[in-house]
């Protein structure tokens, strides 16, 4: 008999227990404890992975040795996807099985959407402003963004794949690879939304700090703010021919 098909699939990269947030992927495995779709995480560390890989809501897991950051994490989860809409997840999001099914419907029923997710922004690409951000209640309709922040998004896989989008990971280990695929999606012709979805909660972790913290990346230490602004003189580079 031919194996049914996955309508979803939740990609869940893992580093620690995110200790800055009262969420972790403890509590995000039970909120999707009695949803249909397969949960695929991604650990970055031996010992989230000695932890958790046993854990009965894990359909699939990849292991990392060392932090691959976030762009390498999220193409490890989607090349493991079989669903027909892969949700992207960070480890310390709370969501409630109401957001999940309107993420879906959003994305299956909005004009030419590869992406669509609660929070998002208009964009000055080129000068690398926030022209305007849509936050959680602040807006009542889909709104045709540029990006969509990556803490809880959906992917549909099939308009992803055929077009041939892929997060770079030249911007490893973060920043920036959001506002890479929005130039991306508008270049193969397709849109993302930032949709009114409320049944959720997140805690910013490094992206909302402001402090200049040590990011661990394939065993070495990296400071955050020298990698936010090497990778903003990256996006100039790729995309509007400037140099530093």
């Amino acid at each position: 008999m031919p194996t049914p098909a996955i309508a979803r699939s939740f990609v869940i990269p893992v580093l620690d227990m995110s200790p800055h947030s009262r969420f972790n992927i403890q509590t995000l495995l039970k909120d999707l404890r009695d949803v249909d779709g397969e949960v695929i995480c991604i650990f970055n560390s031996p010992d989230v992975f000695t932890a958790l890989h046993t854990h009965p809501r894990i359909d699939k897991y990849c292991f990392n040795k060392l932090n691959a950051g976030v762009s390498r994490s999220w193409n490890l989860g989607i090349n493991l996807a079989e669903g027909r809409t892969v949700f992207i997840m960070n480890a310390d999001l709370h969501v409630q099985p109401e957001a999940i099914a309107a993420l879906e419907q959003y994305l299956h029923q909005l004009p030419d959407a590869v992406l669509v997710g609660p929070q998002g922004s208009y964009l000055d690409l080129e000068n690398l402003r926030v022209i305007q951000y849509f936050q959680k209640g602040t807006f009542d309709k889909p709104i045709r963004t540029h990006d969509v922040s990556g803490f809880f998004f959906a992917i549909h896989l099939e308009r992803f794949l055929e077009r041939k989008l892929c997060f770079d990971v030249r911007y490893s280990p973060c920043f920036m690879e959001e506002w890479d695929m929005a130039v991306q999606v508008m270049r193969a012709g397709l849109s993302s939304y930032t949709v009114p979805v409320v049944a959720w909660e997140h805690e910013w972790g490094i992206s909302g700090c402001r402090e200049n913290t040590p990011i661990y990346y394939f065993g070495r230490t990296v400071m955050r703010n020298d990698v936010l602004a090497a990778n903003r003189i990256k996006f100039q580079a790729k995309w509007f021919g400037k140099s530093a």
